[in-house]
């Protein structure tokens, strides 16, 4: 009887250690920060940066690039210095303009006095202008843009065509983009879009957004002309497989993309 007292009361003892033992790890995996520790390879980062207003991004790192994964959506400079909405284009005051009034969906976009807020143009890698953004982090230059590029044509998940090594569809997101039927574009299988997490968006460009909302995502880049009227941009549309690099007037707003320093 004694043996049997014994053997049971040691069996409810290893039952209730375990119950410790497990109840214990599964509050240590409870309190481990949600997401936002950093992938061994490519992968997203949450909460990565926030800027001046309090909006929270996530943040894809991409080879030894880490890019915001959504577009810059804040109203002040990383100081707090307001920058203005815009009604009109502008070479020289520095403006915010919301696509179709919906800069939670799109970001906003910004004119060049208010991305680069006067400093001079850079081709450098990393470029060390951080103009618009936030603390850490920079506006990429034509070299960083062109690395980002580069990365994605090397990876096989990332390009729909091996032999010419598109990947337009894979910088795109899921959603928003008006449908193409040329294969490998971000227009032709939303659902196939996206296999880098860098989740770009067709914002458009102000002004032109009621006609390009839907087909082109651009973003400014740290490059461009000193003392002139236009500056370098990069983009991708809804039926082409490729980013492409295009100079615009510095009074038209686009979208931004920050590299973290």
């Amino acid at each position: 009887m004694k043996r049997y007292f014994f053997l049971i009361t040691g069996l409810v003892l290893s039952l209730a250690l375990c119950m410790v033992s497990c109840k214990k790890e599964k509050i240590n995996i409870d309190n481990q920060p949600a997401g936002d520790s950093e992938p061994a390879g490519d992968g997203i980062i949450k909460n990565a940066v926030k800027d001046y207003d309090g909006n929270t991004y996530n943040a894809v790192k991409l080879g030894t690039q880490v890019w915001m994964a959504s577009n810059l959506r804040t109203t002040h400079y990383a100081d707090g210095t307001e920058i203005d909405e815009g009604t009109t284009t502008n070479f020289h005051h520095a403006y915010r303009y919301a696509t179709n009034g919906d800069f939670a969906t799109y970001g906003y976009l910004y004119n060049w006095p208010a991305v680069s807020r006067g400093a001079n143009s850079s081709e450098a890698n990393p470029s060390g202008m951080q103009g618009i953004c936030p603390n850490g982090w920079h506006l990429p230059s034509d070299a960083e843009w062109d690395q980002l590029t580069e990365y994605c044509m090397s990876k096989d998940e990332y390009v729909c065509s091996e032999h010419l090594r598109d990947y337009a569809n894979a910088l795109a997101a899921n959603r928003d983009w008006t449908t193409s039927d040329k294969e490998c574009s971000p227009g032709y299988d939303l659902s196939s879009n996206n296999s880098t997490g860098f989740g770009a968006v067709p914002a458009g460009i102000y002004p032109g957004v009621d006609v390009l909302t839907g087909k082109y995502a651009y973003f400014w880049g740290a490059t461009g002309c000193d003392g002139c009227t236009y500056s370098y941009t990069h983009y991708i549309s809804n039926d082409d497989k490729k980013m492409y690099r295009l100079p615009y007037d510095k009074n038209t707003g686009l979208s931004v993309r920050c590299v973290r320093d």
